[in-house]
C-alpha cells in the first residue's frame, strides 16, 4: 500500500495481507519462484482436510528435488506456506498468472503431484478434492484426474525409469 505523506513522495507500507510469500520472494528467479509457488499449493493442499501428516510433508520432500543441505530451506518455506492466510485459489492463481500459457504441461503436473499428495496419507478428503478442482479450473486444466495422471505419469516417470536400455 502506499501513502503519500503530502511532500509528493509516496511511502511503501506493507500492509499483513499485502505481506504474502509472493511479495517476499518476488524478486528471486521465475524458477525458484515456481518451485516456492508449488511447495505453498502443496502445503495449502496438505492442510486443506485439517491436518498435514508426517506421510505428506514426507512425500513432499521426495517430490521435490533437493540437496540435503537444502531440507532445512524447505522447512522453513513450508512453514511460511502453513502460516500464510491466502486459500490455495489465491496462490493458483499467482502461479498460473507467472506460467502463463505456454507451459500447460507443466500446469498439468502442479496438479498430478497435488493428486499424489492427496493419496500420500491414505485418505483422499472432499476438501482435498475441492481444492484440487479449484486449482484445475484456475490452471484451465479440463480433464479427468484419471486422464490428467496417466498422461502426466506416462510423460515425465515413465521416461525416466523405463526409457534405459537394458544391457543383456
Amino acid at each position: 500500500m502506499q501513502i503519500n505523506d503530502g511532500s509528493g513522495n509516496s511511502n511503501m507500507v506493507k500492509s499483513v495481507e499485502g505481506n504474502s510469500m509472493w511479495e517476499k520472494y518476488r524478486k528471486d528467479s521465475k524458477q525458484t519462484i515456481c518451485i516456492i509457488g508449488v511447495l505453498t499449493l502443496a502445503t495449502k493442499l496438505c492442510q486443506a482436510d485439517g491436518h498435514f501428516s508426517i506421510e505428506e510433508e514426507e512425500e513432499i520432500l521426495n517430490i521435490i528435488p533437493h540437496e540435503k543441505s537444502q531440507r532445512r530451506i524447505l522447512f522453513r518455506i513450508l512453514d511460511e506456506a502453513a502460516a500464510d492466510t491466502h486459500p490455495i485459489t489465491y496462490h493458483a492463481e499467482r502461479i498460473k498468472k507467472l506460467i502463463g500459457d505456454d507451459h500447460q504441461d507443466f500446469l498439468e503436473f502442479i496438479i498430478a503431484v497435488l493428486y499424489r499428495l492427496a493419496h500420500s496419507d491414505h485418505i483422499y478428503h472432499d476438501e482435498e478434492d475441492q481444492a484440487i478442482r479449484d486449482v484445475a479450473r484456475i490452471f484451465g486444466v479440463e480433464k479427468t484426474y484419471y486422464q490428467l495422471i496417466k498422461e502426466t505419469f506416462f510423460r515425465f516417470f515413465n521416461f525416466k525409469y523405463f526409457s534405459r536400455k537394458q544391457d543383456a
